[in-house]
């Protein structure tokens, strides 16, 4: 069969294409922390404080009170939204949540216990977000949230000059980190106040983004 130049270059364009992401593949960044569902994601947070005692902070379980939900392809989505919903009686007793929580927070359970159940061991400490952390708007409102609420004590306007370390030049902090250092606080020399009762969760994630960027633009 002969091809012309043209029908040629075109069989070959996925090829050429490959091989040149192939050939960038070890000068780009590292890409954000994948965006599962913004359902996966509040159900993280929502486990982690309702489920860890027995599941584990990870959902690897603890042998004397629950099985591991990680890696758990028998679990199907409407046997997981029962067990939530109903509980447990007997050995590894659970409680039936459908009496406590309304369906957007069992929806948003199952969501994540899905997501543990399709994923390795490895993988269950994976940083879900409910949107990406580069997306300019949610970057620029948690720079105005972080410069109405946290700049005048302790960490200084755009996270430079305050009591607290800056910011900028720290690509090593860890969104998960964050989140969670914003969430609950910290005790000790340097002391904050948890913020995960006055902010919703998604604001929380705004700071996030903010503190992100910040982490990536170099020292003045």
């Amino acid at each position: 069969m002969h091809l012309t130049p043209t029908a040629l270059l075109r069989c070959l364009r996925p090829t050429i294409a490959m091989a040149l992401m192939a050939c960038l593949a070890g000068t780009v960044p590292a890409a954000a922390p994948t965006v599962e569902s913004p359902e996966a994601a509040a159900g993280k947070g929502r486990f982690e404080k309702l489920c860890v005692a027995c599941h584990g902070k990870a959902g690897e379980g603890r042998a004397d009170r629950a099985p591991a939900l990680q890696q758990r392809p028998d679990l199907a989505r409407e046997f997981i939204r029962n067990r939530i919903v109903e509980g447990k009686h007997g050995d590894h007793a659970m409680p039936p949540w459908g009496t406590v929580l309304d369906a957007a927070a069992i929806d948003e359970l199952v969501a994540y216990v899905s997501w543990l159940a399709g994923h390795p061991a490895g993988d269950a400490g994976t940083t879900l977000t409910p949107f990406s952390l580069d997306d300019p708007a949610r970057i620029a409102a948690g720079r105005k949230r972080f410069n109405k609420t946290c700049a005048g004590y302790c960490h200084g306007y755009d996270g430079s000059g305050g009591r607290a370390p800056d910011f900028k030049g720290r690509p090593e902090l860890d969104p998960q980190f964050l989140y969670d250092t914003i969430y609950h606080g910290r005790e000790g020399t340097e002391v904050m106040p948890a913020w995960g009762d006055a902010l919703p969760e998604d604001t929380i994630w705004e700071l996030v983004a903010f503190l992100r960027q910040l982490g990536q633009q170099p020292v003045d």
